[in-house]
């Protein structure tokens, strides 16, 4: 498989990522390189690993086995969390928090 020329940047990179829990492997030796400034679908059927692999990509989870980049950088690295953002399928509203906790909230995010 070829994953690009050396001078063009990644957004994301993967190198037999893998995540498994108690119940097996929800993601599984999952390679591929997305350009920076490409924009592609996530697609498969449920269990799949999407979820699995944009949660390792945030931050949510770390991988078993295998690598990922963001930017070329870790995800829980200051220059990842510098150039991405997450944003989460539920649009929580935090009865509790402020309006200016919240702007912080996602700020952070």
């Amino acid at each position: 498989m070829d994953l690009g020329g050396p001078l063009e940047e990644s957004a994301i990179e993967a190198h037999g990522v893998g995540r498994r829990y108690r119940r097996g492997w929800a993601l599984r030796d999952c390679s591929f390189r997305l350009p920076a400034g490409r924009i592609c679908g996530l697609v498969g059927p449920n269990g799949a690993g999407k979820t699995t692999l944009m949660s390792i990509a945030a931050n949510l989870l770390e991988p078993t086995e295998g690598t990922l980049t963001v930017f070329g950088a870790a995800p829980q690295s200051a220059e990842a969390a510098r150039r991405t953002a997450f944003l989460a399928q539920e649009k929580p509203l935090f009865r509790r928090f402020t309006v200016a906790e919240t702007l912080r909230l996602g700020r952070e995010l």
